[in-house]
């Protein structure tokens, strides 16, 4: 079934998937707990881990690739408030801030 998954320091939350969004703007809308502040890819309060279905997002923006470290990316970390789900798919987030 493809649903979102984002997990935060208060649990699991299992979402529909909304393409077109960030996913900050998502959380904001469901309620979910997900630090953000300037939501222009700078202050990575947003930083998030893609678990699953990192062929569901959005390409890497700029504000990505001049925020997270050539590591972090590879590991598979994202901005919130930059990455979007593209096409329907499973996804599974968890927000880790620095």
């Amino acid at each position: 079934m493809e649903q979102l998954t984002m997990c935060s320091r208060q649990g699991a939350f299992t979402l529909p998937i909304e393409t077109g969004q960030t996913i900050v703007q998502i959380a904001k809308t469901a309620n979910v707990p997900w630090g953000y502040l300037c939501e222009r890819g700078i202050c990575a309060q947003c930083r998030t881990k893609v678990e699953e279905g990192m062929e569901y997002l959005n390409p890497l923006t700029e504000a990505e690739k001049k925020r997270l470290r050539k590591a972090e990316r590879t590991e598979g970390y994202r901005l919130g408030c930059q990455m979007k789900i593209e096409t329907p798919g499973s996804v599974r987030l968890v927000h880790k801030p620095y």
